[in-house]
């Protein structure tokens, strides 16, 4: 059995339209008992949301137990010293935070920590009062600082445009817990992922980096996403395909099944 680590967005489907072969692919990867972990930087989800839109757009099964969010990586690094928290994002972030037992507050004097994610309502007044709670010292976390998000319409800005942003008002750089970085790793390998695990991702500073950390990790990168032809021949990826449909062909061709 191989272990598949796969992005979502620019892999799976843009925004509400499945990307072509991609259902099939999914289903032949399970049907073939192979384990999938879907590890996202979209922190607008829940993993109960996000498993439903997998579930609905490839007609494929899938438990919320088997999705990773930047907002779950972000919630995990919060301690009680770090309430109460200001939230910048949307659903998946405010879920997340509450699940792991953190109390949320609009008031940027009261804040002891701010964590940003990507938010479609976003307000100059929702910045101010982030950067004000991190210029007096709140701790700041960013789910990700994804520049771009792939959708059908094309690249919209991501959360890394709303961290800098803040960043920029507020004179601080975030920590920051999506892929590549140490929660989001850490949250993977607690799942009981494989030293042989494939990583299937569309982005070079995400997906193919978060794989570069781990030695016995396989990276595929795909080109439906953000990443170019031009790019992706200087990303440093073992395998560079034109989607996911390859990209599962590779993995079930591997002869050395974790």
């Amino acid at each position: 059995m191989n272990q598949v680590i796969c992005d979502l967005d620019g892999v799976i489907y843009r925004g509400q339209v499945p990307i072509p072969g991609s259902a099939e692919g999914l289903r032949r990867l399970v049907e073939n008992a192979n384990d999938v972990f879907f590890v996202t930087n979209n922190s607008t989800r829940t993993p109960e949301t996000g498993a439903r839109k997998i579930t609905v757009m490839t007609g494929v099964p899938v438990s919320p137990d088997r999705l990773i969010t930047s907002s779950v990586a972000a919630a995990s690094i919060l301690s009680d010293r770090d309430d109460p928290v200001l939230i910048v994002g949307e659903e998946g972030v405010y879920e997340a935070v509450r699940g792991a037992g953190r109390s949320l507050t609009e008031d940027p004097g009261d804040a002891r920590s701010v964590v940003v994610g990507l938010t479609r309502s976003l307000t100059y007044d929702l910045v101010a009062a982030a950067a004000t709670s991190v210029r007096n010292g709140a701790r700041f976390i960013a789910t990700n600082v994804d520049p771009t998000f792939p959708t059908e319409g094309g690249l919209i800005p991501g959360s890394g445009a709303i961290v800098a942003a803040i960043s920029t008002a507020a004179g601080r750089m975030p920590e920051i817990a999506g892929k590549p970085h140490a929660p989001m790793r850490a949250l993977i390998r607690s799942r009981g992922v494989s030293p042989n695990a494939w990583v299937v991702g569309d982005r070079v500073d995400t997906d193919i980096a978060l794989a570069q950390g781990e030695p016995g990790w396989r990276t595929v990168l795909v080109l439906t996403g953000v990443t170019t032809e031009a790019e992706a021949v200087l990303s440093g990826a073992d395998f560079i395909v034109d989607d996911f449909a390859a990209a599962v062909d590779l993995v079930l061709a591997d002869p050395d099944k974790s």
